[in-house]
């Protein structure tokens, strides 16, 4: 199945405090959609980290939960993408890249270790500090 032909769902939308926070005001509203190829994508890549298929697809239900209300969101500058976190069962983060055309896409979904939310969390820090950003979030 090519990219033109490939099947996609509407997930959300970016909420407009979560544009502001990471100074994405241009993208706020804009619809945030799933394809389906990346449901085997996320199977070849992180079965490992998920245990089994079944709780890919359970994730994969759960989705529109994740962007509608995220536990936190941070912005990741080497992949132009915000990051939504969620705890379902396990923290769980999905991918979704910024780009100028009208809709944004999922990218990837996975489990999230410890680490990587304190790194994430200890760099949002840091932009807070030098005025990046602003100390706010629905």
């Amino acid at each position: 199945m090519g990219n033109k032909s490939q099947n996609f769902e509407y997930i959300g939308k970016l909420h407009p405090a979560i544009a502001e926070r990471w100074n994405l005001q241009e993208h706020a509203n804009k619809p945030i959609v799933v394809y389906s190829n990346v449901k085997q994508h996320v199977i070849t890549k992180h079965l490992k980290d998920f245990g089994s298929i079944e709780q890919i697809e359970y994730i994969w239900s759960k989705l529109s939960k994740v962007i509608k209300k995220p536990d936190e969101v941070f912005y990741n500058k080497t992949t132009k993408g915000l990051e939504y976190y969620k705890k379902i069962g396990d923290m769980i983060v999905v991918a979704v890249r910024i780009n100028f055309g009208s809709t944004l896409k999922i990218k990837s979904f996975y489990p999230a270790n410890s680490n990587k939310i304190n790194n994430r969390r200890a760099k949002e820090e840091q932009l807070m500090l030098d005025g990046e950003i602003d100390d706010i979030f629905i």
